[in-house]
């Protein structure tokens, strides 16, 4: 009998040894977390436009340490942004490439591609009576004097056979190496080889296309005295835009004649002359370049 009372005492001694352990060790208990990786998760508005039009691209990747988009055809061509908006000017089937960099240092990728239809012809008018500066357009019955270009500093004026607002087109654009001297400032001449008597026109008229975001001016020059035009990147100011698409700018003759009462339109020597503004350094601008075509003077 006092072997079996011994034998139960243990038993309720061992249940509850037990039971303390167990409500013990409540304090202690952790919760556990598997780690998640990041993931890539982007997207784009379209995927199909016309030229001219944009594309908005979105990143919503999570546990990024870094990003790099590359925009093939687009303008910005790059970003480090989340979201970029990026505009498409010439007709082509396109990739933009997402980069990511995760926080643990591993990297994903996605690409993007989107079909750019060519952008409309602009319409080409010549008024009549025009004199023409240059151009290939055959309606013009009246034709200026023989033409020089000019680079004078920094511009590098070249002629391209196709893509201009009507078949070729002059190219200006700087050098990929600036020269040593004189680096800063960049101007080149469209010029008369005789003197031109041009009082009688009211409008001197040219397509321009660029996205350069420099100040310019246009000038006009006689013998002596200078006159010009400025603009800057943040105004269509005689319908000149930064936007990448061929725009005709049409500028008042009147206007050269208010900057510098002097200059005389009866003896112009240099029709149209592109100078960047001082003291804006251009080896800054990794965009300063502007393609002209079909100039004309009209009444």
């Amino acid at each position: 009998m006092t072997i079996k009372l011994n034998h139960i005492a243990r038993l309720k001694y061992l249940f509850f040894v037990l039971f303390a352990v167990l409500f013990s060790c409540e304090d202690d208990v952790r919760e556990v977390y598997l780690y998640k990786k990041g993931e890539l998760n982007a997207t784009s508005t379209n995927t199909s436009i016309k030229g001219g039009e944009t594309v908005t691209y979105t990143d919503a990747s999570t546990k990024v340490r870094a990003i790099k988009w590359t925009f093939q055809g687009g303008s910005p061509g790059a970003s480090i942004e989340p979201t970029v908006e990026v505009k498409y000017t010439k007709a082509g089937t396109f990739t933009t490439t997402l980069e990511i960099i995760h926080t643990d240092n591993t990297i994903q990728k996605k690409t993007f591609t989107v079909e750019v239809e060519a952008p409309p012809t602009p319409p080409i008018v010549v008024p009549a009576d025009a004199l023409k500066i240059y151009s290939e357009n055959p309606d013009f019955t009246k034709t200026a004097p023989v033409l020089n270009w000019v680079s004078s500093n920094q511009f590098v004026i070249k002629e391209v056979a196709a893509d201009g607002y009507e078949g070729a087109y002059r190219n200006f654009s700087l050098p990929a190496t600036p020269p040593a001297a004189e680096a800063k400032w960049a101007m080149a001449i469209l010029q008369f080889v005789n003197f031109t008597d041009i009082s009688s026109y009211t409008y001197i008229n040219m397509a321009v296309r660029t996205t350069s975001t420099g100040k310019i001016r246009f000038r006009m020059k006689d013998a002596s005295n200078t006159g010009y035009v400025e603009f800057n990147s943040t105004g269509n100011l005689y319908g000149l835009k930064r936007d990448g698409a061929w725009n005709m700018v049409k500028i008042p003759i009147a206007d050269y004649k208010k900057q510098n009462p002097l200059l005389d339109l009866t003896k112009i020597k240099d029709i149209l002359v592109l100078r960047s503004v001082d003291p804006e350094d251009v080896r800054s601008l990794n965009n300063y370049t502007f393609d002209i075509d079909h100039i004309y003077l009209s009444k």
